[in-house]
């Protein structure tokens, strides 16, 4: 079996890049993996934020559906009206830094969009 690879060919520069970007982006997971915590740790803060957000979705959706005023309008916002208010103050203060800021929104839109529809192909190909 023949190819046309030559394995023994310095890397083009693109591949160099390439290659350099791993490298960068495995350095960087290495050192999030020291400072905040491996994968699995990483993988259980996001499923209870995850979770969080989705119970205090649900139970805002459902006041809100039943509302018929402004002031049970509010009355739905109020269970998490404090725990809000704190944590924005913590962004604007720099004292929480949300990885989304760092990385730029249009950043982190690109790799949801582009891991969102490379996932939905492969179901797709598969079902």
């Amino acid at each position: 079996m023949s190819s046309n690879l030559n394995i023994a060919a310095a890397p083009t520069q693109d591949e160099e890049v390439i290659i350099a970007n791993r490298e960068f982006i495995k350095s960087l997971r290495h050192r999030i993996e020291i400072k905040a915590g491996d994968n699995s740790s990483l993988l259980g803060t996001t499923a209870d934020g995850v979770q969080l957000l989705l119970f205090a979705f649900s139970n805002l959706i459902v006041s809100l559906n039943q509302a018929q005023t402004l002031a049970q309008v509010r009355e739905a916002a109020a269970p998490f009206n404090d725990i809000s208010t704190s944590f924005l103050a913590k962004l604007d203060s720099g004292e929480v830094v949300m990885p989304f800021h760092v990385k730029g929104l249009d950043s982190v839109i690109d790799d949801i969009e582009t891991r969102a529809t490379a996932v939905a192909q492969v179901l797709a190909d598969n079902g």
